[in-house]
């Protein structure tokens, strides 16, 4: 992390304090991009720069390492036996609510000395709006908009990453229309880039419909990575496939200090036990895990609060031996299932 760049965030941020200084561990998705992997160490140590009172340790949940457990495996040797954890992920689909907790079940198994305080994804905020609303106002100057094409004939282009949950999805979808809403903007699209539809492509085409001017493409991407490289590559086809349409495609939000923003809002919950959302005791996860229940309630975001650092974990039917059935492995069963839950 170049210096200058840690002391222009450190000019921009004003970050309330850290009631407690314990260590940190970011948990990212992982990416198999060198540069990807490195903008997410990187926002790591922009992060602990700003509040160098406790480590910040970044670590992943798949593609590349250190891993999930070799993060935990720094604090114990650095001497902590409590620490907090955070989803460095937009938002709740398997990752959040599944993967994640199974590893950190997998570690308390490993050092039951240790108190996991499990915070939540950055999810849907003000800071984040503020961020895209910033972006987007930039693209109308004549550095960015040459040919002064005006918003009302111009197409957003919501590009998710996209999930076998359909909760996740629909915050996408959400999140695009509150971007929209008020923008001025012809309409907004949504669309993926994997694992659910509309794809991209069938993106591009139903933002032709309008018959815009301007298609603004916002990759909904925290950091570069495989699918932001795929993001780029189809925009460009598409304005080679269709030249009368300017295609305009706006970089993913890399370490930016409204991110950092959110980041120290999660770090507080979990440090004054005031997480909204608790993915690893969720009753959705549970009917994931064990099939839907009569009177089973998806409570997201609803003040189901727990402590993670001392629930009884076999209690709740988690498996330290990590071999719990993967409730993704079936999609169409994975659907069935949730869907019945109220």
């Amino acid at each position: 992390m170049p210096e200058s760049v840690v002391d222009t965030l450190g000019e921009a941020l004003t970050l309330p304090p850290l009631p407690i200084h314990r260590p940190l561990l970011l948990i990212g998705h992982g990416t198999k991009d060198p540069a990807g992997r490195q903008t997410f160490i990187d926002f790591a140590k922009a992060y602990e720069a700003l509040d160098p009172v406790r480590p910040v340790i970044p670590c992943f949940l798949e593609l590349t390492t250190p891993t999930i457990l070799e993060g935990v495996e720094r604090c114990v040797a650095e001497g902590f036996t409590e620490l907090s954890a955070l989803p460095i992920l937009l938002f709740a689909a398997r990752h959040n609510k599944f993967d994640v907790t199974n590893e950190l079940d997998r570690a308390r198994g490993l050092y039951p000395q240790v108190t996991f305080n499990y915070g939540r994804h950055f999810g849907i905020t003000p800071p984040i709006l503020d961020l895209w609303r910033d972006r987007l106002a930039q693209l109308d100057t004549p550095k960015h908009n040459p040919h002064q094409i005006p918003r009302e004939e111009t197409v957003l282009l919501f590009v998710g990453r996209g999930s076998s949950d359909p909760d996740a999805n629909g915050d996408v979808c959400k999140l695009a229309r509150m971007v929209w809403e008020g923008s001025g903007y012809k309409t907004v699209e949504v669309c993926f880039i994997g694992i659910t539809h509309p794809r991209l492509e069938e993106g591009f085409a139903r933002a032709r419909y309008y018959n815009p001017k301007r298609i603004i493409v916002l990759p909904y991407f925290m950091f570069t990575g495989v699918l932001m490289q795929k993001i780029f590559r189809i925009a460009d086809e598409q304005q080679v496939q269709f030249p009368g349409i300017e295609v305009t495609s706006l970089p993913e939000m890399g370490i930016h200090p409204q991110l950092l923003r959110v980041l120290r809002d999660r770090e507080i919950e979990t440090q004054t036990g005031q997480v909204n959302m608790n993915c690893e005791m969720c009753k959705f996860r549970l009917a994931a895990l064990n099939g839907a229940e009569p009177g089973h309630h998806h409570g997201h975001d609803h003040g189901h609060g727990h402590d993670h650092g001392h629930h009884h974990d076999h209690a709740h039917g988690h498996d330290h031996n990590h071999s719990a059935p993967d409730p993704y492995a079936e999609p169409q069963a994975y659907h069935d299932r949730i869907w019945q839950v109220p």
